[in-house]
């Protein structure tokens, strides 16, 4: 049982051995970094200080982690002003480019009536949250929250792309099969990726414009909400940017947590926006649900998906690009099932349109200490160097994948 996190003391956690493992020629282990956390969903390096993470709990509150060490107090919280439990809660962090001069940073949470809000705050120039910055983005239809109609598929992740924009991505409002049809409607921000300019003055009153290369801008293929980057998602849990600093090429990758059947993973090259992923009428590479047509031709098939047997939820990761591993490793994408509690690999074989196909799956549960040890994975992590991380929800702490 997890203790109470209001009365654990500072501690500095060793670096624990859990597993080791061999990939090809590669030997990987896992390390336990940090404890006695709240049902984790993000693990987030500071810009502002390379030795410092951000653990978001799902409850309303982040807590700093610096040298193995876990804050008994909050760096921000918010458990009085939103809902939580069951896909509710604070969901997502992310801080943009410019956070080292800007000072600002963003998360994502369901509001007390279960509504999805993306807040921008500003930090002092030592580093503590300015509680009073708070400021909600107003959204199309002129209100500071985006509805919900059921308490689940809500998203909440965030992340800024090569290009300095903001991606929001958004869950299909809930209940179970898109009852709404909300991803193929173009008048609705549910079931989409959204991408917005959030470098504005802190009096805009949205809090964001829409850049102008969205692809919906211009109403083709058809007229829709200009925010929508892509269409046709049902609760896209995790998605981050193939590391352009790093070697990588830019490339957003979505994994979307299925219905019934198919759990996927998509690959979107830099700056392909304007896709229709296929949800309601295709789950993974299979049909669905036909009864309405897609919004729009063609639908783009995920890279990988997987049946029910073998996962039940997926949990996005990173494309590795980090260079403690070994070099087979590095371009390999890293995901997990949190249900099912397994962890995933695949490799990636790119075209010279930098469109790609999965290669070469591997499970590395087993190797990395199995189910019970890692707990259920909401998240993963990277660090400054591009090293991977575990985020263990039901076990409360964070693992790091490290070389034997």
């Amino acid at each position: 049982m997890l203790a109470d996190v209001h009365s654990i003391a500072p501690f500095v956690l060793c670096w624990l051995l859990v597993a080791w493992a061999t990939v090809g020629h590669a030997q990987v282990r896992t390390q336990v970094v940090a404890t006695g956390l709240t049902n984790p969903v993000a693990f987030v390096v500071d810009p502002a200080d390379r030795a410092t993470f951000f653990a978001v709990e799902q409850r309303g509150t982040i807590r700093t982690v610096r040298n193995n060490t876990v804050s008994t107090t909050f760096f921000l919280d918010l458990r009085g002003q939103l809902s939580s439990g069951g896909e509710r809660g604070l969901l997502g962090l992310a801080f943009p480019p410019d956070a080292v001069v800007s000072r600002r940073f963003y998360v994502a949470f369901t509001n007390p009536a279960g509504h999805s809000v993306v807040s921008r705050f500003t930090r002092t120039l030592a580093g503590a949250v300015e509680t009073s910055s708070r400021f909600d983005l107003v959204w199309p239809d002129g209100r500071a929250f985006i509805e919900q109609p059921f308490s689940n598929h809500n998203g909440g992740h965030l992340a800024f792309g090569p290009d300095g924009y903001l991606y929001v991505g958004m869950g299909d409002g809930g209940s179970g099969g898109d009852p709404l049809n909300h991803a193929q409607n173009p008048n609705s921000l549910l079931g989409k990726m959204l991408r917005i300019d959030v470098n504005v003055p802190d009096d805009d009153r949205r809090g964001y414009r829409v850049p102008e290369d969205n692809p919906f801008v211009d109403r083709q293929p058809l007229a829709a909400l200009t925010e929508i980057w892509s269409f046709g998602l049902r609760n896209p849990w995790r998605y981050s940017f193939d590391d352009w600093t790093r070697g990588g090429t830019g490339a957003l990758v979505m994994a979307d947590v299925g219905q019934t059947a198919r759990e996927e993973v998509n690959w979107e090259p830099r700056g392909a926006g304007g896709r229709n992923y296929g949800w309601r009428v295709r789950e993974g590479r299979l049909s669905y649900d036909t009864r309405t047509p897609a919004a729009y031709q063609p639908l783009t098939e995920p890279i990988h998906d997987y049946p029910r047997a073998d996962g039940t939820s997926i949990t996005g990761g990173f494309v590795y690009r980090g260079a403690a591993l070994d070099s087979s490793l590095n371009g390999r994408y890293f995901f997990a099932d949190y249900v099912a509690g397994r962890v995933y690999t695949i490799g990636v074989a790119l075209d010279e349109h930098q469109e790609a196909r999965a290669v070469d799956l591997l499970e590395l549960t087993q190797l990395l200490g199995g189910s019970t040890e890692l707990g259920l994975i909401s998240s993963f992590g990277v660090d400054a160097d591009g090293e991977l991380y575990l985020v263990s929800y039901t076990r409360g702490r964070i693992l790091k994948i490290g070389p034997n």
